[in-house]
């Protein structure tokens, strides 16, 4: 391994020196750049959406890496994968990722390769000989385990089941075999057929179609992918009898099963991520870095939620970090608890960090969070600008970032999830001008300035004062608090005789000036924003006209749903819109 190494290392310094320059970080276009290094990746089959979704995670890594990658299908046939290794020889390739057909056959072909020394890196299957530079995978026994232990859940701990096998010889039937039987043998469930598929949907129709004639009683199914999973399923429903079947995989057909009620349940891998880690570490290879033999890409299960209906991605105790401007807020306190509770549903492990509207407090908590090895961090940041500085940290030690309801001025973030505070603006803007039949003298109370929050709702609220003509007669900050809502409002009062409205880009300030208000006996409505439990009450009691409901639960919810999705690979929208509404 160490002389490969040093090979590597040799070829990726001469290669620099003749290429003279350095490849950015991100090239803006798909196609390699002239004189990229070459990686060859080699499919089992394409035949099978799995590998597809994995060839399209290399290829995807490729470009961002300003890397080609030349792409060879071996359409389950050993003797062509020999041949596409020895093309990939004949194309001067830099490192080989490979998927066996088989984990005894492919030990010629890689073997073929460590004699030219040229790397290989082998994915999702093993193999059982020659050298490889570190196998990226799932860890199959543990999915089978999985997939075993919801069976016996769904059974209440007992029943007859069938297992259909994938491909002979290779490592992901043997071990996802594995799992399942000590799951199943652990809770004494009956195996009352086993027999191979070959990982093919026609094949798994067929099988289980002579195992429907043969055993009469069948309660559950256990198939080493999907694509057999939904072939049984076919002959399951042709038969007309009941019978649970759960799959491996998550391609997207078996989703739509899981969705539809057809399946139980499928063990999610990350095919896209088995992929885009490939393409990484080869370039770590190039690069001369030493890396691990083994590279696991985590698992979940797939399954329905019988209440609701709903398709339910699980976690496998992957830590999240949630990095919160305050938690003197109440707002704030609900978005940590709507994450929290979905943290929970989705069996993630969430640490909440408070940052007390401290900038230097964030940063501090974002490097606690790195320290501890989060997956993603849920930031939901003291300033626009000044959180800039945590982001990027995150983003230099390769953790995603998702912001919720305050967004980042710059740094890369993953997505961000908030309500659309601008039409929020525009909502109590409008309902004042209702309010006040379309003319009058209003107050606006500002929160924290640089915040996104307090940027976009001042904007929303101003477009409709100045289309209407309401005359805005203050502005001031108070800090989203509502101790200083009632001490500027105090003062705004002193100053200005005529004040008809008042509009709090939140409830705890508007609350605090409702306060000074009752104070000065003056008749001004008030309009906040966040539908706190206090402002809902302020307004049924008719202390305040109306607030604009957030859904600050929902937005902690959804910052860990779309972390899961993002631990699983999977891409997620740039931008999450919440719904707002007028409480009034």
């Amino acid at each position: 391994m160490r002389k490969i190494l040093a090979l590597v290392m040799v070829f990726a310094l001469a290669l620099s020196a003749l290429v003279g320059c350095s490849q950015p970080e991100k090239p803006a276009a798909e196609e390699p750049m002239e004189g990229a290094q070459k990686l060859g990746l080699i499919v089992s089959t394409l035949n099978n959406p799995f590998f597809v979704t994995l060839k399209e995670g290399a290829e995807a890594k490729a470009a961002e890496l300003g890397l080609e990658l030349v792409v060879l299908d071996s359409q389950n046939d050993p003797a062509k994968e020999l041949g596409n290794v020895e093309d990939l020889i004949t194309k001067e390739v830099s490192v080989i990722l490979i998927n066996p057909t088989d984990s005894d056959a492919v030990g010629s072909s890689i073997k073929m390769a460590n004699e030219k020394g040229i790397p290989v890196i082998t994915l999702d299957r093993g193999a059982n000989a020659g050298d490889v530079v570190t196998h990226i995978a799932s860890d199959n026994v543990a999915g089978g385990v999985m997939a075993g232990e919801y069976i016996v859940e769904i059974l209440g701990g007992k029943g007859k089941v069938v297992e259909l096998e994938g491909i002979a010889g290779t490592s992901a039937a043997r071990d996802r075999g594995k799992g399942f039987n000590e799951a199943a043998d652990k809770a004494g469930l009956e195996v009352v057929a086993r027999q191979v598929a070959d990982f093919d949907r026609t094949k798994g129709l067929s099988v289980m179609e002579n195992i429907l004639q043969a055993q009469p009683e069948i309660d559950a199914v256990f198939a080493h992918n999907d694509e057999m999973a939904l072939g049984a399923v076919k002959a399951i429903e042709a038969s007309g009898r009941d019978i649970k079947v759960v799959g491996f995989d998550a391609t997207d057909d078996a989703v739509k099963a899981v969705e539809d009620g057809m399946m139980a349940a499928t063990v999610a891998q990350q095919p896209s991520l088995i992929g885009s880690l490939g393409v990484e570490y080869a370039n770590k290879v190039m690069m001369g870095e030493t890396i691990e033999a083994s590279i696991p890409v985590a698992l979940k299960l797939v399954k329905s939620d019988k209440m609701g209906g709903e398709m339910m991605m699980m976690g496998n105790g992957e830590k999240v970090g949630l990095v919160v401007s305050t938690l003197n807020n109440p707002f704030f306190v609900t978005l940590k608890e709507g994450a929290e509770a979905k943290a929970k549903e989705m069996n993630l492990e969430l640490l909440v960090l408070d940052s007390q509207n401290d900038p230097a407090k964030e940063l501090g908590n974002v490097e606690d969070l790195i320290t501890k090895e989060v997956s993603v961090i849920l930031i939901n940041p003291t300033d626009s600008d000044a959180v800039v500085s945590s982001i990027r940290m995150a983003n230099e030690k390769g953790i995603p970032v998702i912001t919720l309801d305050r967004g980042a001025a710059a740094g890369d973030v993953v997505t961000h999830i908030a309500s659309d505070n601008v039409a929020g603006g525009v909502m109590a803007g409008e309902y004042i001008v209702e309010l006040l039949g379309g003319k009058g003298k209003v107050v606006e109370l500002e929160g924290i300035a640089g915040t996104s929050a307090a940027r976009d709702r001042g904007k929303g609220f101003n477009e409709a004062a100045d289309k209407a003509g309401l005359e805005v007669v203050a502005r001031q900050v108070a800090d989203f608090d509502r101790t200083k809502g009632l001490n500027v409002m105090e003062n705004i009062l002193q100053a200005q005789p005529e004040i008809d409205a008042v509009f709090a880009h939140n409830d705890e300030m508007a609350l605090g000036a409702v306060k000074a208000i009752e104070a000065s006996g003056r008749d001004i409505k008030v309009v906040g924003f966040d539908a706190t439990d206090d402002a809902v009450k302020a307004v049924e009691d008719g202390a305040m006209a109306a607030t604009v409901a957030q859904q600050p639960a929902l937005i902690g919810s959804l910052g860990v749903e779309n972390a899961l999705k993002v631990i699983m690979g999977e891409s997620v929208d740039s931008a999450i819109p919440v719904d707002l509404m007028l409480v009034k």
